[in-house]
């Protein structure tokens, strides 16, 4: 596994904070220095509406998030009780190979059809030399629920994101936060929300880190939209 022994330590720097409201499709450039964590920053802009993902995506969601383990060192996807629960086996895989890729492990591989996704899911897992900066949920703010992600968990979600905007990845999305160590009670509400701003802010705290990584601030629905900080 990629992800360093500072999984859930929190970030006591940070250089930037970026964030975007729906009705822009530009970035607001407001970069400046604050703390990653706890930070003084000023009133954000009123949150867009978080978008409504479909029916069968959300039961998808909920059966695949409840067969995630995040307690241990490593996280771990049990492959059979996410089928049980009603996930379907596109969901199922996509979500799988999103998470033994960024460093999670899949267990439940009783039946056919888990051993399969098993198998098809098994990629070859991103070398962690290759995986620059922290990676773990640092906790509740005002700004809403704060994770890190390296370089790759980034890269990993800024890609869901892109493909779910045309119609897929949510669920590749939705693992990386997951392997990142976001709650299981926050990570549909964020990627929703993400989803609705779209990729340009996250891309600009990605650009503006020198090692490509960012801290992903969840935002309050209605209340504060979210927004990134570079690592």
């Amino acid at each position: 596994m990629y992800a360093d022994t500072t999984r859930r330590a929190p970030r006591h720097r940070a250089r930037v904070i970026t964030s975007l409201t729906a009705a822009t499709v530009t970035v607001l450039g407001m970069l400046f220095a604050a703390p990653a964590a706890n930070a003084a920053e000023p009133a954000a802009e009123p949150a867009p509406a978080v978008a409504e993902l479909p029916a069968a995506e959300q039961a998808n969601l909920d059966a695949l998030l409840a067969a995630s383990d995040t307690s241990g060192e490593v996280p771990v996807f049990n492959i059979d009780d996410a089928l049980a629960r009603g996930a379907d086996r596109a969901a199922t895989e996509q979500f799988a190979a999103t998470f033994v890729q960024t460093g999670g492990t899949l267990t439940g591989t009783s039946s056919p059809e888990s051993a399969t996704i098993s198998e098809s899911s098994s990629v070859v897992t991103l070398a962690a030399a290759d995986c620059r900066g922290r990676t773990g949920f640092t906790g509740y703010y005002w700004f809403g629920p704060q994770t890190a992600l390296d370089s790759c968990l980034t890269t990993t979600l800024i890609n869901g994101i892109s493909i779910a905007a045309a119609g897929g990845g949510v669920y590749t999305a939705a693992s990386a936060l997951t392997v990142a160590g976001l709650p299981s009670s926050a990570v549909v509400g964020v990627v929703s929300a993400v989803l609705a701003l779209g990729v340009v802010f996250l891309n600009v705290c990605k650009d503006t880190s020198s090692i490509n990584a960012i801290y992903l601030n969840g935002g309050v629905p209605g209340v504060v939209s979210p927004s990134c900080w570079a690592q």
